[in-house]
């Protein structure tokens, strides 16, 4: 059941910050629930968000809404359309199983209706109007129990540009948190998710290895491999600075999460007590298949930049380990 918007929401004041440049717009008006903060937490995917997602579960100063990536701004920005069509076509099978000649439908297919339909429902506001956000908030803060901070968590927001950042700035005085991970082991935990999701389960390390190489080689010859949007850490930082005052914004190392030091900075971040994090504990890891060392100079050298722009901007603060 959705919370009554006009009980619990309110309009917000106008943003007194000015990005610095000019062509952004200024940030627009929103609607919040009073008393509670945004956090929104960026960055690609195998770069920890399911991790902390699971971590930031444990606290109860934090609300998180049932589904656990919302693609709402991604999506409102015309920059997922696979993840909104997945939704769709999920809710047309799911009606499909509904027998119209029974007296009785199932109930298990019917509550699994309504779930995606109310997923659905986030993507419904009025355009550019102040309330344009209700929908969506109405959706994340269903369950709410007093947690002081609100919580959504989609990695593809990474990509998005600096006037999409202004607009989730406004929502909710929000914060920022963009996990980032070394270049070359992220792309290649993603690029062992999608050879494996080409493969059988019973597939072999040869096999999936075999998969890599092919996705890499696609990547090469498409020229994507250096430029691709969710390893290109340095463009989501400017974009993200250009919308939002700097101290709003943390910037996280998956490479320090399990230890504490990642933990302790977020959760200071946040202003809410650490939990300590349990270093073994992993989630959603993929299959451990060393990556061959041609693959690995050949990604090293494809994201050079990176790297180079990334120690620039943190000196000493970038993990040991992350690939030199």
């Amino acid at each position: 059941m959705h919370i009554p918007p006009k009980a619990l929401f309110r309009a917000a004041g106008e943003a007194t910050y000015q990005a610095p440049d000019p062509t952004i717009p200024p940030i627009p008006k929103s609607v919040f629930l009073p008393g509670v903060r945004m956090v929104f937490c960026i960055g690609a995917q195998k770069a920890g968000t399911s991790w902390l997602h699971d971590y930031l579960g444990r606290s109860e100063s934090v609300h998180f809404s049932r589904n656990k990536e919302l693609h709402y701004f991604d999506v409102r920005a015309g920059q997922a359309g696979m993840a909104l069509r997945l939704r769709v076509e999920a809710l047309a099978r799911l009606s499909e199983k509904l027998n119209t000649r029974a007296t009785r439908l199932n109930e298990y297919v019917v509550d699994r209706i309504v779930d995606a339909a109310e997923l659905l429902s986030i993507y419904t506001g009025k355009g550019e109007a102040a309330d344009r956000h209700l929908p969506y908030l109405e959706y994340l803060f269903t369950g709410w129990k007093g947690a002081k901070l609100a919580a959504d968590i989609t990695p593809s927001y990474a990509i998005l540009s600096r006037h999409d950042f202004a607009d989730m700035a406004a929502v909710g005085d929000a914060r920022f948190i963009f996990l980032m991970r070394d270049p070359v082991a992220r792309l290649w935990s993603h690029v062992r998710m999608m050879a494996q999701s080409r493969l059988p389960p019973e597939a072999g390390a040869d096999e999936v290895l075999t998969g890599c190489r092919a996705w890499v080689g696609d990547l090469v010859d498409q020229g994507f491999l250096g430029t691709l949007e969710r390893s290109d850490y340095l463009r989501t930082i400017r974009e993200l600075e250009a919308a939002v005052p700097r101290d709003r914004i943390s910037y996280v190392f998956y490479e320090d999460l399990f230890m504490g030091s990642g933990t302790d900075q977020i959760c200071a971040f946040l202003g809410v007590p650490h939990i300590p994090p349990e270093p073994d504990h992993r989630v959603n890891e993929g299959r451990k298949i060393p990556i061959p060392e041609d693959l690995r100079d050949l990604m090293r050298g494809s994201l050079d930049t990176q790297y180079r722009g990334i120690r620039d901007r943190f000196g000493d603060a970038v993990p040991v380990g992350w690939a030199d």
